[in-house]
């Protein structure tokens, strides 16, 4: 049986070491912000990424080749309104407008300091075949805007000035002389869309972040859609190569009376000799 001594002094040695780890979690905390202390948010899950979406609002989608599998009631689907690509292994033709929206996590300002698309592969392969449609979608809001080239023999992100006309002024956004950031404050968001676009090859990449924090460099992955790579193909130069190609009545001349909602359906080697001389031609019989 112990002491009252002895029992006394085990006490006194608990309240002094219980003491004693209150003082230097203070201490701590107060050098350290909190994303710095062990066990807390570490700078690599300093960002969050809230939403990918597909957000092109007007232009051209190839429906993969697949023996025509994939097209069935394309055009009638199309122009009902009714949402045509489920079920159909669709990809960007020519160009594509992702939103990305971020958040901050940590306590400490987050700054983005570049955002570089890595390809799959490393490089572009030739463009895609298969089904052509060209029609409007939804449109998009109002963030920060952004252009890649991702088959240029550099891809990065770019922006436009005030006067920019067909990309002539186009600047890198997060390098060169007037080069920009992106900042989060702890659960702020940020949304950019990114236009990209494809002359030559079909392209998958990812974005890797880069980003510093308390003084401390780090980086993170974006993906597309469900984790997978953001994907884009350019259009073939010879429309000839398509199975078949879909088109609004605003891709042809009308003989009489037409509606937004008419649609047309030629194969390919068809739409190539309609359009061969160069002018827009008569609409085909529907």
């Amino acid at each position: 049986m112990k002491s009252p001594t002895t029992w006394l002094l085990g006490i006194l040695l608990a309240v002094v070491t219980v003491t004693f780890q209150d003082v230097l979690t203070a201490s701590v905390k107060a050098v350290l912000p909190l994303d710095r202390v062990p066990d807390r948010l570490s700078p690599q899950g300093a960002i969050d990424v809230v939403e990918v979406r597909d957000v092109k609002d007007i232009g051209y989608y190839v429906v993969r080749d697949g023996g025509g599998a994939g097209d069935g009631r394309l055009r009638e689907q199309i122009a009902s309104g009714q949402p045509w690509r489920e079920g159909r292994d669709v990809v960007d033709a020519g160009d594509a407008d992702w939103m990305i929206t971020v958040q901050g996590r940590a306590s400490q300002q987050v700054r983005i300091t570049d955002i570089v698309p890595v390809l799959e592969g490393g490089a572009c392969e030739k463009p895609l075949g298969g089904s052509l449609a060209h029609f409007p979608s939804q449109g998009v809001s109002d963030v920060i805007p952004l252009e890649l080239v991702v088959d240029a023999p550099r891809p990065r992100l770019e922006t436009y000035g005030k006067d920019g006309k067909d990309g002539k002024d186009a600047k890198p956004f997060f390098t060169g002389p007037e080069a920009k950031h992106i900042t989060l404050n702890q659960n702020e968001t940020e949304a950019f869309v990114v236009h990209a676009t494809a002359e030559t090859g079909y392209c998958r990449w990812r974005y890797r972040v880069h980003y510093e924090i308390g003084g401390t460099t780090a980086e993170m992955t974006i993906s597309g859609p469900g984790g997978r790579p953001f994907e884009l193909t350019a259009r073939l130069a010879d429309p000839s190569g398509y199975r078949k190609v879909y088109f609004p009545a605003l891709d042809c001349v009308h003989p009489g009376a037409w509606s937004p909602g008419d649609w047309y359906e030629q194969t390919g080697p068809e739409y190539a000799r309609a359009r061969s001389g160069g002018k827009v031609p008569p609409c085909p019989k529907a």
